[in-house]
């Protein structure tokens, strides 16, 4: 700015005030250099900016893969929601698993394979942090759903094969020329033939009859070799045939739709240990059991307080059964622990909603500047609606967006 009102106001000035011979005005000769001299260089910064930001945008492009994934990932999440109100992911806590992946990515000299360890670590580091917070049942689901959305997003299906997949519209009113065949999945054979990546599928498995009995009738069709042609078809396009050939074995087919996709490790992939999910705690970030008939995960963190030593005995571990007016007392003790660095489990919570607005406000109040060593641990059995949360949804709201990354430590049912 400077620079330019000295272009404008001091030269001109100096110009017009300029005796006869401005050569032996030797301060404006010399003023006339320096302008020229920082003209230069500032036209050489601009355009070498002007460089810096298209190498910039780039770089940024050159990225972009990666976020596009990582989007893809986050909008997932927001949307296991739908299945049970319990699937609570805050965009913080993302964040964090997003940085993760990062850090533990697979180092590369060439950018594309950087690129591609970036978006390998980003889904597998999602993947496993959103399966310890899922139902077992649910796992399934969770997963066929990130392989089906990443081959939409790739371009590896075809919105109609989609459709039928999870459709599964068929002819009505067809008697099958196979007895291998329904009626319905050879209804469904003869739609899935309207498509122009499945033309002829129906005259190929009526006038091949014996390699396709062979076929269907297979302990493991999903593992088997698709007769003719059909064995070069996409993974996604086998599931849609498999669909009308065996509905029994679709849940397997789906488990070697994700393997083929995603590789072996996402099928592989085991409960950690709470032990592992203790290090990924903090002061400020609660862990949440949801509880399954049968099964204690609160010995768990009493055994691994033991190891740390936090136990009852050194009055530094605390476990409340809520209910019967025990809400005081809890509140009293959560205070306490905070400030002073003890463990404490809140049992049951599902029996005291009409508490659970004040246990939030204490959660708020106390996740400033609690002591390093305190951990909260919330336990209570899940809803029987899958659409409402045990948790009113201030508490949720709560968990989802201030506390940023509660561990979900939700074990199988037994």
């Amino acid at each position: 700015m400077y620079i330019s009102y000295f272009y404008v106001s001091f030269i001109p000035w100096r110009l017009a005030t300029a005796g006869p011979d401005i050569l032996n005005d030797v301060a404006l000769v010399e003023n006339l250099e320096t302008t020229k001299k920082t003209a230069s260089e500032i036209e050489a910064k601009a355009i070498e900016a002007k460089m810096t930001a298209t190498k910039i945008d780039e770089a940024r492009e050159s990225y972009r893969p990666v976020a596009t994934r990582a989007s893809l990932l986050y909008f997932i999440l927001n949307d296991l929601n739908k299945i049970n109100m319990l699937y609570q992911f805050s965009l913080k806590a993302f964040n964090t698993v997003f940085q993760n992946a990062i850090r533990f990515a697979e180092p590369a000299n060439a950018l594309s394979k950087r690129v591609v360890n970036l978006i390998d670590s980003v889904t597998y580091l999602v993947f496993t942090y959103t399966s310890r917070g899922l139902f077992e049942n649910d796992k399934l689901i969770f997963l066929c759903q990130l392989t089906l959305q990443i081959s939409i997003q790739m371009k590896e299906v075809d919105s109609f094969e989609v459709d039928f997949l999870l459709r599964f519209p068929y002819i009505p009113d067809l008697t099958s020329p196979v007895d291998f065949l329904s009626d319905v999945s050879w209804g469904g054979i003869k739609y899935l033939s309207r498509m122009e990546n499945f033309r002829n599928l129906d005259h190929d498995i009526d006038g091949a009859e014996k390699r396709w009995r062979k076929f269907v009738e297979s302990e493991t069709p999903e593992r088997e070799k698709f007769p003719q042609e059909w064995k070069n078809k996409t993974a996604f396009q086998k599931l849609c045939i498999m669909r009308c050939l065996r509905l029994d074995r679709m849940i397997y087919a789906i488990r070697y739709f994700v393997e083929e996709k995603l590789g072996t490790k996402f099928m592989q992939f085991r409960m950690q240990p709470f032990e592992k999910s203790y290090e990924e705690t903090s002061a400020i970030t609660p862990v949440f059991f949801i509880l399954s008939p049968g099964v204690d995960p609160l010995k768990d963190v009493e055994k691994l307080g033991k190891r740390l030593g936090f136990t009852f005995d050194a009055q530094n571990f605390h476990n409340i059964s809520l209910g019967q007016g025990q809400e005081p007392i809890a509140e009293n003790m959560i205070e306490v622990s905070a400030r002073e660095g003890h463990w404490v489990i809140l049992q049951n919570i599902h029996l005291v909603q009409n508490w659970l607005p004040n246990l939030e406000k204490k959660i708020e109040q106390l996740s400033e500047e609690p002591h390093e060593n305190y951990r909260l641990y919330i336990s209570a059995e899940p809803s029987h609606d899958p659409h409402s949360s045990i948790i009113p949804q201030v508490i949720a709201k709560s968990f989802k967006y201030r506390l940023f990354n509660i561990i979900l430590n939700i074990l199988p049912h037994v």
